[in-house]
């Protein structure tokens, strides 16, 4: 009990620190993967849902409350704990009973639950990632922070949207950022960060030419 304290402690003070709560949140969940601490990557997107719901309650807002079920379906979805659990179960329900009561009968679209989701074949896929990063790429020709934040920034989209394909590719090119940051400056820290994006990268991973590549990185670097 003592850890998680201080872990929501150290949450409260990031977000403290930043410009707004929810690049905090971000780069909170940037260094949740980065120490492999699953717990506090649901806690932080449970946090990104209720700072959208809250929004949605302020402006009455559909999109945001959209924005809100998908991260609390997403934390979910990967959560765990079964007391985690519970709580996420009843923050879906009490937006779910929010938005059809503000938004007369409106109902937040929950894509975790559509579990016959279709994203299309794997070519489609690849070439359809390719240009996502490809756009992030050329978006971001600007110091090594700034690379980093938009990439969590979609890494977050994609988590919250299902987009495994998505992911995937954004943790691995938080991966490479990383290692060319470690070998450019040098700098030791800079190799576990990566190593620890490349590991979360094989957990979402199904492509085995994909996994030897993760794999050879993680242990090559």
């Amino acid at each position: 009990m003592t850890s998680l304290a201080i872990k929501l402690q150290n949450l409260e003070l990031c977000l403290k620190s930043q410009h707004g709560q929810e690049v905090g949140y971000r780069q909170a969940l940037r260094d949740a993967i980065i120490r492999k601490d699953l717990f506090m990557e649901i806690e932080v997107l449970k946090s990104l849902g209720d700072l959208h719901l809250q929004k949605a309650k302020l402006c009455k807002d559909s999109a945001e409350f959209d924005k809100a079920a998908a991260r609390y379906g997403a934390a979910l979805l990967h959560c765990t704990d079964p007391d985690m659990g519970q709580t996420l179960e009843h923050r879906i329900g009490y937006m779910e009973r929010l938005a059809t009561k503000l938004l007369h009968g409106y109902s937040p679209y929950l894509r975790w639950l559509s579990t016959n989701y279709y994203w299309g074949t794997v070519d489609s896929n690849a070439l359809r990632v390719a240009e996502i990063c490809d756009k992030l790429d050329r978006g971001v020709r600007k110091p090594w922070h700034s690379v980093e934040e938009t990439y969590t920034e979609t890494l977050v989209t994609a988590i919250a949207s299902s987009d495994m394909f998505l992911e995937l590719e954004i943790l691995k090119s938080l991966g490479d950022l990383y290692l060319r940051k470690g070998k450019a400056i040098p700098d030791v820290s800079q190799f576990s960060k990566a190593a620890a994006m490349y590991s979360k990268a094989l957990t979402r991973c199904e492509e085995p030419d994909t996994k030897l590549t993760l794999e050879h990185r993680i242990r090559y670097m």
